[in-house]
């Protein structure tokens, strides 16, 4: 999961121990079809070079999200929707459940700052995400919606999380309800947006347990993406995302894709006190989390 930051004002500069008077080479200020301003490392369509650091100040939020459109995908990407007879699926009613989930993430400065010495010693960061999980009496969903700190891929990777989680439990999408928000800890958190499919997994899992109302352990943290194969896929900067696990000092289990473990993710876990495991499939993740096995919903 990729954070871009909409900064704003001072505080957002001095959070990287840069003062207003400092250029911004290598950044780009990109104006958004939506709307909105966004501040990234290579230019582009719209896109017109950052010359200083007081620029940031321009940035506004977009306007609000609409719902994600997954009617077509359903068809095409849950079989079990499409079986000629079809296969029974579970409707049934479930108490509205929330979950927060630990979402783990890395950023970097840009290129033109980090050529003239500027570096961050924390790259790697930790974000509660905070999910509303309800039935849908009429089945007239899914209805999937994000709060506007989640861009494009984000908002892509909860579509098919949600599907995922269907798909693994046998349960009709078009019988859920599920909302993903970021709650505001501070100013500066109110301009970061998040994007990019890694915490694939971890949204699945949130979902799935729901669905099979299991609870989930409070010291395991995943990276990984999920694709509706209920398959676990490969995500960068995992040494820097096991710093972010450690941030919050209840994580003892930090889980990332099969075949990307490293001698160095491995050495910083044990000196931090956290053991690295990988998992290559929804099912392997979820026993991990809950304890309990992946199986059909009620």
């Amino acid at each position: 999961m990729r954070f871009n930051l909409l900064l704003a004002g001072g505080a957002a500069i001095a959070s990287l121990g840069m003062s207003s008077s400092v250029t911004a080479a290598g950044m780009w200020k990109c104006a958004q079809a939506d709307g909105a301003v966004l501040f990234s490392d290579g230019g582009g369509a719209g896109c017109q070079e950052v010359t200083a650091l007081p620029e940031l100040q321009s940035a506004r939020m977009p306007p609000a999200r609409t719902p994600i459109q997954l009617q077509g995908k359903i068809e095409r990407e849950v079989p079990l929707l499409s079986k000629t007879p079809p296969l029974p699926l579970s409707s049934s009613p479930f108490a509205a459940t929330t979950r927060d989930i630990p979402s783990l993430s890395y950023h970097d400065l840009p290129p033109g700052l980090r050529s003239q010495g500027w570096s961050m010693p924390n790259k790697g960061d930790i974000t509660m995400v905070h999910f509303e999980i309800a039935h849908l009496p009429a089945g007239n969903g899914p209805q999937i919606s994000t709060d506007d700190h989640f861009k494009g891929e984000a908002r892509s990777a909860l579509g098919t999380a949600v599907l995922a989680a269907a798909k693994a439990t046998r349960y009709d999408p078009r019988f859920l309800h599920v909302r993903m928000t970021m709650p505001i800890g501070s100013i500066f958190m109110a301009g970061l947006r998040v994007d990019g499919p890694s915490a694939g997994v971890a949204w699945t899992v949130a979902v799935t347990s729901v669905l099979l109302g299991d609870t989930l352990r409070s010291d395991v943290c995943l990276s990984g993406t999920m694709d509706i194969h209920l398959r676990v896929g490969w995500v960068g900067g995992l040494e820097h995302k096991i710093e972010g696990c450690h941030i919050l000092t209840n994580f003892r289990v930090m889980l990332l894709p099969a075949g990307q473990n490293t001698f160095a993710i491995t050495d910083k876990g044990m000196a931090r006190s956290i053991q690295v495991r990988e998992v290559a499939t929804l099912a392997e993740a979820y026993e991990i989390t809950t304890g309990q096995p992946l199986r059909p919903a009620p």
